[in-house]
């Protein structure tokens, strides 16, 4: 099956394979280049991609379209090869080999050539043999269109890329079609005239992307029928690079129980193997040490490095014979210049050729030789067979400086390689349950989910239960965590292990927070910095998020404070990560969106300064938010695709509500309604989660339910929140719900209920009112009171909410002031004021991208019976059947027959246009009688015969 996928051989439908193998686009748009060849057009597509990407998959599978679907093609083609292109011609030779027709006859220009010349040829005779060919094009498509097919041109000889470049150049006007596949990586084997011509403006390049995540899980799922997990998938994505070839491999040798499990590497496949085994055999004892040394060395090896490890002293001689035979190449992307592997698992094919005692040796030199102290020790560790208590110890104390600078992974990988080499089971399990702890602190949940049951096996202690309680936090489920963290802290002992004790009470304050309670994260904060020292972990962790402990009780004078502390006492390093983090989300809430940015986007990094996977998400979470706010929504967007595929892949379930309530309401405002769909489900949490996921959770469905003018709906998601998440004097709300849910009572007519909930709420006493805050309530104000039948206390009411933001960039919040403002004013007969509001809503809404108001805005322009300019479709006329002529609706008339037309119920019409359901039914009785028409399906189609 493979091979037949791969090749295009296999039987099963072409479409279905190449969607699998994530082509179809590429197979597309071949056949529609053909499309334009066959109306007259030389058209000529250069696919791009290195060796496994698909490239001859899609030229074999669309040649196959060309020779028995599309009638009329003709294919001329030829594959580079190799050792072929050591003899001119050797390409020419094939493509010369399809025949002319029968009742074709040779052109005078093809008479008088060579068809086997031998020796070496001048540029004269190369321009002879390329007007044979152009002939023996047009003797072709004298009977049809022609596709002249070339894979691997980097592999042909060169004076066949020359003819090539020669025919291209010159054919025009003719139904020929040419499809060259390239490696550029191997452009140098191209004279740089031909290589112009095939990378210039001349052709459509047609670059093969790699395969993501989940396209690597349908495949599997499709095509091998394994189930894949997101982080199975990353994994295998990072392994091969998206290669499809590579990937098919993968899936279809290896056991299915290898994809159930956390795995750091994964064994070549059996055809790198035997090509690995091909290279060696004929390589020279110097590349044969220099591949051995750079496989031991590791991914982008120091050529410096690597020339100590071989011991070669040519070492460049080495490396040129490498990368002839396609073994090696040098990494330019690095500081420093780095050895390569050119083909994914050719690293791991040559590491396990190895002698285990020669393997030994290379690392016992290698750690004598590279620069950094962690790959040093990791060096040691893998030239160490037994129990090595020394070695253990000095893994230890480096996991110690890398927990103290935030590199919580480097100081896993030390501490399970301590804990291999440990001569006690006390000391191994002590080292095993830091090494899982740092996982979960990094942010590697697979990984530390896989040893969970380990975990869990060993003997009660304050350090399991604390382990245990980390990783229930960072899974979501409340209840376990709250139960392991307080045994954690009831058999910890804070006189005599007070570092122990205060990495206890620092899991406690994740705890808060995730729970949203305010006393819980200060006081366990206070207890973490309290036993320990500013700089160590705990302390510098449990002072990145005290901050958000002291808002969250409305303290919020001493949550700014604490951060101008707290930012003095982390180091610049991947400390200040959590205090950047905090810092952000408390400067968000506050009403300073532009330093909350540049606070989450110092954060969000993990590539430079090390740091945790975790936070960096949390960081991405809330700056997709920011973006959101400020009106950045493509690069909200932008950011939540970065941030989802590695959420997803690190099983961090704590953070996936959080950001996709961003990307459920940006979609649902831009009318992709699918896509937002998609992103509600993913925010789903069950019941019993922490507070941080169920509130964001609510919020992603009730914005989409609002999008769709379905109140009732949303206001069922947002109504437990006044329990869940209440606003009191003690206890402050982070999520902007409030608003919404007033919004939604109004809209359901429940209004009583609308006036208690406002009346309660603005009675809770502040240290600061936040702007934001404030436009928020003041609008809600307003669409109640414009409910009551007061429009005159309403209107000023909104706009008091947009003089609030005034001096803030908050395009979002305006607009959706601005549309209800215009909506109760449209509905309260104010025409004039309703025009110029939705005006502003509409122009607001548009440079967002948000096409679901623009809309809305539209019908409401329309209601107004205003003239409404460029925005709105001027006809507001309808065909009867009776007479010819044109009946005149008024604006109100028109918008109700617009939606009732369209499928809508009397109540959701009600509901769209902020109308009692009463009004929808007389506005309809007139309509009917205007019409002459008596059900809504004759409404439907008659609006049908006017369009």
């Amino acid at each position: 099956m493979l091979f037949g996928m791969l090749t295009g051989q296999w039987r099963g439908d072409a479409a279905d394979t190449l969607s699998l193998l994530g082509l179809a686009e590429a197979h597309e748009a071949l056949l529609e280049a053909l499309r334009a060849a066959r109306k007259g057009t030389v058209r000529t597509v250069v696919m791009q991609g290195p060796p496994g990407a698909g490239k001859t998959t899609v030229l074999n599978r669309f040649l196959e379209h060309a020779r028995s679907v599309a009638r009329g093609v003709q294919v001329v083609s030829a594959t580079g090869d190799e050792w072929e292109a050591q003899f001119p011609l050797a390409g020419y030779s094939q493509l010369m080999a399809a025949p002319l027709l029968r009742s074709a006859k040779a052109p005078a220009a093809s008479r008088g050539a060579d068809t086997h010349p031998v020796g070496a040829l001048d540029p004269q005779r190369i321009a002879n043999f390329a007007a044979t060919f152009m002939a023996h094009l047009e003797g072709l498509e004298a009977h049809g269109s022609v596709v002249v097919a070339l894979d691997d041109v980097h592999l042909v000889d060169t004076e066949t890329q020359h003819i090539l470049a020669y025919v291209m150049r010159r054919l025009t006007a003719r139904r020929v079609l040419f499809v060259v596949t390239i490696d550029l990586t191997h452009a140098s084997q191209i004279p740089a005239g031909v290589l112009a011509h095939l990378t210039g403006h001349q052709v459509s390049s047609l670059p093969l992307p790699p395969l993501k995540p989940h396209d690597v899980q349908t495949l599997a799922r499709h095509g091998f029928d394994l189930d894949l997990s997101a982080v199975a998938a990353e994994g295998i994505v990072r392994h091969t690079g998206g290669l499809p070839q590579p990937v098919c491999e993968l899936l279809e040798e290896l056991p299915a129980e290898t994809w159930q499990t956390w795995f750091s590497t994964l064994p070549p496949s059996s055809r790198v193997r035997a090509r690995v085994a091909s290279q060696l055999s004929s390589a020279s004892p110097a590349l044969v040490r220099v591949a051995e040394a750079t496989a031991v060395l590791g991914s982008h090896a120091d050529i410096a490095d690597v020339a100590k490890v071989s011991g070669v002293a040519s070492l460049m001689e080495a490396l040129d014979e490498g990368h002839r035979a396609g073994l090696l190449g040098l990494s330019h992307d690095q500081p420093k210049l780095g050895v390569t592997f050119r083909d994914v698992g050719a690293a791991e094919s040559v590491y396990e050729r190895i002698l285990p005692s020669r393997r030994i040796a290379l690392h016992r030199l290698a750690s004598t030789t590279v620069k950094r102290q962690g790959d040093r020790l990791g060096h040691r560790v893998s030239a160490t067979l037994g129990a090595d208590e020394r070695l253990a110890l000095e893994l230890e104390a480096f996991a110690r400086q890398q927990s103290l600078e935030g590199a919580w992974q480097e100081a896993a990988t030390a501490l399970f390689a301590a804990a291999r080499l440990s001569d006690g089971e006390r000391s191994s399990n002590d080292r095993l349950l830091r090494a899982v702890d740092a996982l979960v602190g990094s942010g590697n949940m697979a990984q530390a989910q896989m040893w969970a049951p380990t975990v869990d096996a060993m003997s009660p202690s304050a350090l399991r239960s604390s382990v245990l309680g980390f990783l229930s936090t960072s899974s979501g489920q409340n209840h376990t965590a709250q139960t392991q963290l307080e045994m954690a802290w009831r058999t910890s002992h804070p006189s005599r292990d007070p570092a122990a004790a205060a990495q206890v009470a620092q899991r406690l304050v994740l705890h808060g927070v995730a729970s949203w309670d305010g006393g819980t994260i200060a006081h366990w904060a206070e207890r973490a910095m309290s036993l320990t020292t500013p700089g160590t972990p705990a302390h510098v962790e449990s002072e990145a998020i005290y901050g958000l402990g002291l808002y969250a009780q409305g303290r919020i004078s001493e949550a700014e404070e604490s951060y101008r502390r707290g930012f003095a006492h982390a180091s610049e390093n991947a400390q200040k990560q959590r205090m950047h983090t905090g810092a952000g989300w408390l400067a968000l809430r506050l009403d300073d969106a532009e330093t909350a940015q540049m606070h989450l986007e110092a954060a969000a990094p993990t590539e430079f300064r090390g740091g945790s996977l975790r936070i960096s998400l949390w960081a991405e979470a809330w700056l997709a938010r920011t973006h959101l706010v400020l009106g950045n929504w493509d690069a909200a967007a932008a950011t939540i695709t970065r941030a989802s595929g590695r959420l997803e892949s690190s099983r961090i379930l704590l953070i996936k509500p959080l950001l996709y309530w961003t990307a459920a309401e940006l979609w649902s405002m831009r009318g992709d309604w699918d896509r937002a769909r998609y992103y509600v489900s993913q925010a789903a949490v069950q019941p019993g989660t922490y507070r941080a996921m169920q509130v964001p959770a609510s919020l992603a469905r009730a914005r989409f339910h609002e999008a769709r003018a379905d109140y009732e709906s949303a206001l069922a998601m947002l109504q437990p929140l006044t329990e869940l998440d209440p606003w009191t004097a003690h206890r402050v709300s982070f999520w902007p719900w409030q608003d919404t849910y007033v919004n939604a009572l109004v809209m359901t007519d429940q209004l009583d209920l609308a006036q208690a909930f406002l009346d309660d709420f603005d009675r809770v006493p502040r240290e600061r009112e936040v702007p934001s805050d404030r436009a928020r309530m003041a609008w809600a104000r307003g669409r109640l009171v414009a409910a009551q039948g007061d429009p005159d206390a309403a209107k000023l009411h909104f706009e008091a909410a947009l003089a609030h933001l005034r001096g803030l960039n908050r395009p979002y919040l305006r607009a959706r002031i601005s549309f209800a403002f215009g909506q109760s004013m449209r509905r309260a007969g104010k025409r004039r004021v309703a025009s110029s509001v939705l005006r502003a809503a509409r122009d607001l809404y548009d440079s967002l991208g948000a096409t679901t108001y623009v809309d809305r805005c539209d019908r409401e322009l329309k209601a107004t019976g205003l003239d409404a300019g460029d925005y709105l479709d001027p006809s507001d006329t309808v065909l009867t059947a009776a007479n010819p002529h044109q009946v005149q609706l008024t604006a109100q008339e028109r918008a109700v027959a617009e939606i009732v037309a369209a499928g809508a119920t009397n109540k959701e019409t009600a509901l769209r246009l902020f109308l009692a359901e009463k009004t929808v039914q007389y506005h309809l009785t007139r309509i009917y009688g205007k019409l002459g028409i008596r059900s809504r399906s004759e409404l439907a189609a008659r609006f049908r015969a006017s369009e």
